[in-house]
């Protein structure tokens, strides 16, 4: 390149470079003006909103705790939680079972008991005590002098639902007339994957290391501290395109995809009606009734997966060992796909929304004739 070339160059480059480097100075400076603003505005001004936040946020670190059967309720807790954009409250009673109103008590203890167990969708994540099926199965049921008990955790599965279940009996000090078993398609990939039962008989994570803690969480930190990270969130939320977030999970896929069928689906089917047998021959022990449910995720409904292997495997093993069966899977397609996500499921989440929790509630109570 000849001087004049390499001279030309640098004259014409040189300044634009220039104006590209101010440039991203001045929006690096603005932005931390703004953000520490933000900071400030958050901390004084909109201080109570924070507190809010952080209390919820901490209120779901402080509700779970290390079981021999992996994980529990923390007995005694009364905190506002957060899911997602969702502030809610939730309650523990004496026993580490999730409670509200028409949940038994002391007094009910008298009366015929049944237990519900299930996972995250049990416990009724997002949601109030008052809107979840639970709650509503328990309302219903308290007007027939009965008591419905929740013993429903996030992230349990068939390994845990016999063991939790012989814990509770033992913790109240009776035996249920029926159990109500909420079967979730991840349930699967637990039995296969998360969960595996030690030597001594305590369940353990497979693959990786027991829980010691929640790690630092910059998404978490952003939104409880700055009011505009927090909006940004909440607009992202609501928003058509974080729908999509809600499907594309594997734990409900398997279903449908043949390769997670082969790579894990069958192993866990198998694992999960092993553990299932278990829990028929503790009722069958103390002469209760069992009911089996399944529902949709998601990926179920946009999938037009209502005639889901989730359905026909777990009618057969029910049918061939006496157990009350309810398809909750049907409900769900009634609507298409796109309207049913939005009514019934929580924006970018798989849970269901207070009109979820109704349909699947009114399902069950139609196939058992409101007996429970």
């Amino acid at each position: 390149m000849t001087e004049s070339a390499r001279g030309y160059r640098e004259t014409a480059f040189r300044p634009s470079s220039k104006k590209a480097w101010r440039f991203a100075a001045q929006v690096l400076v603005i932005a931390a003006i703004t953000l520490a603003l933000d900071f400030v505005l958050t901390a004084t001004l909109f201080s109570s909103v924070k507190q809010a936040l952080s209390a919820a946020e901490k209120g779901n670190s402080l509700v779970y705790m290390v079981v021999p059967y992996h994980h529990d309720l923390v007995p005694g807790v009364k905190t506002t939680r957060v899911w997602g954009n969702i502030l809610y409250s939730w309650e523990s009673d004496r026993y580490g079972f999730r409670t509200g109103k028409c949940a038994p008590g002391e007094a009910e203890k008298a009366r015929p008991a049944i237990f519900v167990i299930g996972d995250s969708f049990t416990e009724a994540m997002g949601s109030s005590y008052e809107d979840s099926f639970v709650g509503l199965m328990a309302c219903d049921a308290a007007k027939q002098n009965k008591g419905v008990w929740n013993l429903g955790v996030s992230s349990y599965s068939p390994t845990i639902y016999h063991r939790k279940v012989r814990a509770a009996a033992e913790k109240l000090g009776l035996k249920p007339a029926e159990i109500f078993v909420f079967l979730d398609v991840s349930d699967i990939d637990d039995d296969a994957n998360v969960y595996r039962v030690a030597d001594d008989g305590t369940v353990k994570f497979a693959n990786r290391s027991e829980y010691t803690g929640p790690p630092f969480d910059l998404g978490q930190f952003l939104t409880s501290n700055f009011t505009t990270a927090r909006l940004i969130y909440d607009l992202y939320l609501t928003s058509t395109f974080r729908y999509s977030l809600s499907v594309g999970r594997d734990r409900a896929r398997w279903t449908v995809d043949k390769k997670l069928m082969e790579k894990w689906g069958k192993r866990g089917l198998e694992v999960a009606s092993a553990n299932m047998d278990k829990l028929v021959a503790l009722c069958r022990d103390w002469q209760c009734r069992l009911t089996l449910v399944v529902y949709p995720w998601p990926d179920n409904v946009v999938e037009h997966d209502e005639d889901s292997i989730q359905v026909r495997h777990w009618r057969a093993w029910a049918a061939a060992r006496g157990v009350r069966f309810v398809d909750g899977f049907a409900p769900f397609f009634r609507e298409p796909a796109d309207t049913t996500l939005r009514t019934n499921y929580i924006a970018g989440d798989v849970h269901f929304t207070a009109a979820g929790n109704r349909l699947l509630y009114g399902t069950v109570k139609q196939a058992v004739g409101g007996d429970w």
